[in-house]
């Protein structure tokens, strides 16, 4: 019984980390459209991704602006869902 729980809670405590230690540099690419709602291509971390925090990301371009959460930046994706309707938005590395 202990030896799961401390498995799963090693596992969150470095999901956590990394998410705060090493997620804003992998952020920092440039990122093509992949699937999702299209905000335009490409984007970059310099011009129109605002980090609200490690968990809020807001998108502007073309006129048009759009709140995401973050779910990760893992193998070369930046994985969002859009905060209105929920819809799943994914971006590869360019």
């Amino acid at each position: 019984m202990k030896k799961p729980f401390l498995i799963i809670s090693i596992v969150i405590v470095l999901l956590i980390g990394d998410r705060f230690l090493f997620m804003p540099s992998r952020l920092d690419n440039l990122w093509e459209y992949e699937t999702g709602k299209y905000m335009g291509d490409p984007i970059a971390i310099e011009q129109n991704i605002n980090i609200q925090n490690n968990f809020n990301i807001r998108i502007s371009k073309n006129g048009n602006s759009a709140s995401f959460y973050l779910i990760g930046c893992y193998l070369g994706n930046l994985l969002l869902l859009e905060k209105e309707n929920l819809k799943f938005t994914r971006y590869i590395v360019r």
